[in-house]
């Protein structure tokens, strides 16, 4: 693992609510998260892994062709405790003229609207159907909702609103950004004790990795990631049609990935690996089987009435 103890540091250039340094990196610039204690007492963990969700998040992202921010972990030493520790670094991908505008920040500034719009879908839809900059808001819906399904396969909890975005080059030409911010994915609070626990238990497991709630609302209520798979909206299916065959083909890349991720122990590397097999095989699975029934279904339909 690459030791950036002595690496080329910059003046930090990126806020938030983690500590962050900047570093050149190969004539490239990167943000780099360190790992930091838990904010709540609540929490049993020292520190939280955040940055092998960050790093596999992305990775997976990437092996499902939808375009992610490049990362690499990575050691770095304290210099005042001389206390070593794994942190994430995460490639800049707004350098040659590019800029990220966060989807939560368009909405802040639709001047044409004086609505406060929040995590929910219809405020989603509300904010790019109102784009007055050219930009293939089709394209734009069908982003976030490749990142819905993926961020059910990783356990992703907040997604919000600062947490995606668009790409706008120097030559202004608008796109999706690239995927970002995955920490909050993979378990990232748990500590191994709770993790080896849990693989013991599997009812308590299901309860900890397949009850979980999407950041999100619709019609003013929280959305259950395994329920509105069960009735997905017509964008969302469309989506499950195109990804889910694509994780289910790559489902063996992920595990070695997980499995060739160095500083994780064996306990992380297997609970990461069954949770992501139990939302694939109980969430995701049944999802894209009933998306396709209903897609054969509807080619049937739509036969009969061109005849």
């Amino acid at each position: 693992m690459l030791d950036l103890t002595h690496a080329e540091w910059r003046p930090n250039r990126y806020g938030g609510s983690e500590k962050k340094r900047t570093l050149l990196f190969n004539g490239k610039t990167y943000m780099v998260k360190f790992p930091e204690p838990p904010r709540s007492k609540k929490i049993s963990v020292n520190y939280i892994g955040n940055q092998f969700s960050e790093h596999i998040g992305c990775q997976i992202f990437q092996l499902l062709q939808v375009p992610a921010q490049n990362t690499f972990l990575a050691k770095y030493r304290e210099p005042v405790s001389g206390k070593e520790k794994i942190v994430v670094a995460c490639e800049d991908f707004c350098q040659n003229g590019s800029r990220l505008l966060e989807f939560s920040k368009i909405g802040h500034h639709d001047t044409g609207s004086d609505k406060t719009y929040t995590t929910s879908i219809e405020d989603v839809y509300e904010i790019i159907d109102r784009f007055d900059f050219p930009v293939n808001k089709l394209a734009v819906k069908k982003h976030f909702w490749d990142m819905f399904v993926v961020d059910v396969l990783i356990g992703n909890i907040d997604r919000h609103l600062d947490n995606w975005g668009l790409l706008e080059d120097s030559a202004g030409r608008i796109k999706p950004a690239p995927v970002y911010d995955c920490g909050s994915s993979l378990s990232p609070l748990l500590s191994e004790e709770r993790k080896a626990f849990l693989l013991k238990n599997e009812n308590l497991m299901k309860i900890e990795e397949y009850n979980l709630c999407s950041v999100y609302r619709q019609h003013g209520k929280r959305i259950f990631y395994h329920e509105i798979f069960k009735t997905p909206p017509d964008d969302l299916h469309r989506s499950i049609l195109e990804i889910v065959p694509r994780i289910k083909f790559a489902a063996p890349r992920i595990d070695a990935l997980i499995d060739a991720t160095e500083g994780m122990t064996d306990i992380s590397k297997t609970y990461m690996k069954k949770s992501i097999a139990m939302r694939l095989n109980q969430i995701l699975l049944p999802a894209l089987k009933k998306a396709q029934e209903r897609q054969a279904r509807e080619s049937v339909e739509n036969r009969g009435f061109s005849r």
